[in-house]
């Protein structure tokens, strides 16, 4: 019969990169395997191989070499017996696996050194106050932030492996005392049924979440902050972390995410509510100003000021292009050049995008092929666009289509693309979740932080705009706040005396 370390050897026979030290354990002939340049030399050095060699004479006399080697000798915590398919997933992962002759288990030890990222603030989601920690491409260093803020017992950490190929680690991280328990099981559900060569990115899982991939709108939460992910987790969401990537995702999901900010927790509520004011304008006004603009020069010209509209009749007096293609030239103009700005190198990016909006739209003006009003209009359009950085790609796809239906059909088209779009985001839902929540439907206890923030001190209760198990997130510090709570939600008057309790 084929010992433990033949059967080993058969298994990664190919395998150049897989290295063997022969060891002497007791009077058997042992071997250890490792990936060099996944384990850590100097920890596998003196906290396995000298412990071994020092207890030769311990060992002689030890009924169960296994188990001894691992109560009374090495020295790595977390080493563990494993059977022959987790070895070989092991040792592919950064551990060491020692093969002792004439056993038929594994003693796996967990001594990964390979190179990771420092932790620093993440590009994506820079900060004025607040924590300036960002996730890194290594899962264990992320769970390891989250359980920093998170120091209770009620924390859970589901974790799975997902890609034939790859294996990569996906964990699930939640509180078991406030996540809705079917979401979470729909949610492993939808994980074990992936069936792919290997995840990437947490982009792969994100796309393989969905419930309509054809949506325009994403339906699942992404952040590369701790802190948020933290505050996600605390509101009753269950975050996926995904090994190999910086960002991390959380179900349900509602639209309104987007609009919110860390930023708005550390200021005024009234300031807060005013720049997501801001945010829904600059979003409104960047996906249907091109639109409106052509409208109104093509066929509602009436409603325009006089004034204005001898400027404009004035400004495309020489220019040969009907107004939709010169607004798309534009577009696509503004297009490429953000694309090219962000592919090409930092420093190089930069001036790109200062000279060739500079140059080439003075150059295209004066050359009567597009007109100053419709770079203005552009320009704003491009600008706004970005306010909401998450949703900037499915708002510009937007922007180009309401741009089409202001060109063929003028206000009406519009009207009737923003009904198509309104009814499409309110049909929609994940997870239990309806996508326009806390608007539609209209739930009034959430929407103190919705639009119009209000104080965290008004934020008694979870949103109810997501299934979770205990609404009551802190004690009503006044009379009136719990009448008012128990006037919107009845149920709800048992466990504000009592405190935060589970309830549904």
């Amino acid at each position: 019969m084929q010992n433990s370390i033949s059967k080993f050897k058969e298994k990664f026979k190919k395998d150049n990169e897989i290295e063997a030290r022969s060891l002497i354990v007791g009077n058997k002939k042992a071997c250890l395997f490792f990936i060099d340049c996944l384990v850590d030399n100097k920890i596998l050095a003196s906290d396995v191989i000298k412990p071994i060699s020092d207890a030769k004479d311990k060992i002689l006399v030890a009924k169960d070499v296994l188990s001894f080697l691992l109560e009374n000798v090495v020295l790595v915590p977390n080493a563990k017996k494993v059977n022959l398919k987790t070895a070989e997933e092991d040792i592919l992962s950064g551990f060491a696996v020692l093969a002792i002759e004439g056993e038929n288990e594994y003693i796996s030890f967990p001594v990964i050194g390979y190179e990771k990222r420092s932790i620093t603030e993440p590009p994506t989601s820079s900060v004025l106050k607040g924590p300036r920690e960002g996730f890194v491409e290594d899962i264990n260093v992320n769970i390891s932030m989250i359980r920093r803020r998170l120091k209770t017992n009620e924390l859970r950490l589901k974790t799975l492996k997902i890609g034939r190929k790859s294996q990569t680690k996906v964990s699930l991280v939640y509180l078991n005392t406030i996540a809705d328990k079917s979401v979470l099981k729909e949610l492993i559900c939808r994980l074990k049924t992936i069936d792919i060569d290997g995840i990437t990115a947490s982009y792969y899982v994100e796309s393989l979440l969905r419930n309509n991939d054809s949506l325009l709108f994403r339906q699942i939460g992404s952040t590369e902050k701790p802190d948020i992910a933290m505050a996600k987790i605390l509101e009753g969401r269950i975050v996926i972390l995904v090994d190999g990537s910086p960002i991390c995702l959380s179900v349900p999901y509602v639209f309104l995410e987007d609009f919110q900010n860390s930023d708005d927790y550390y200021m005024h509520p009234a300031r807060a509510s005013f720049v997501r004011m801001i945010r829904l304008l600059g979003i409104i006004i960047g996906v249907l100003l091109p639109g409106f603009y052509i409208a109104m020069e093509s066929y509602h010209y009436r409603v325009l000021p006089i004034s204005l509209l001898i400027n404009i009749l004035s400004s495309i007096e020489n220019i040969s292009f009907p107004p939709m293609v010169e607004v798309l030239l534009a577009l696509f103009l503004f297009e490429i050049l953000n694309e090219a700005s962000i592919r090409m190198p930092k420093y190089l990016g930069m001036a790109l995008s200062i000279v060739g909006a500079l140059v080439l739209g003075d150059t295209a003006v004066q050359a009567g092929i597009i007109t100053q009003p419709s770079i203005l209009v552009m320009a704003v359009s491009s600008i706004t666009i970005y306010i909401l950085p998450d949703q900037a790609p499915t708002t510009s796809i937007l922007r180009l289509l309401f741009t089409l239906a202001g060109s063929f059909a003028g206000f009406f088209g519009i009207i009737v693309g923003l009904n198509l779009l309104t009814a499409m985001l309110v049909s929609t839902s994940n997870f239990g979740s309806p996508l326009m929540a806390p608007f539609a439907p209209f739930i009034k206890m959430d929407q103190k932080d919705a639009i119009i923030k209000s104080g965290v001190a008004q934020m008694i209760t979870r949103p109810k705009s997501f299934r979770n198990k205990n609404r009551i997130r802190q004690t009503p510090r006044t009379q009136e706040q719990k009448n008012a709570i128990i006037k919107e939600e009845p149920n709800l008057a048992k466990h504000l005396k009592k405190g935060a309790k589970n309830v549904k």
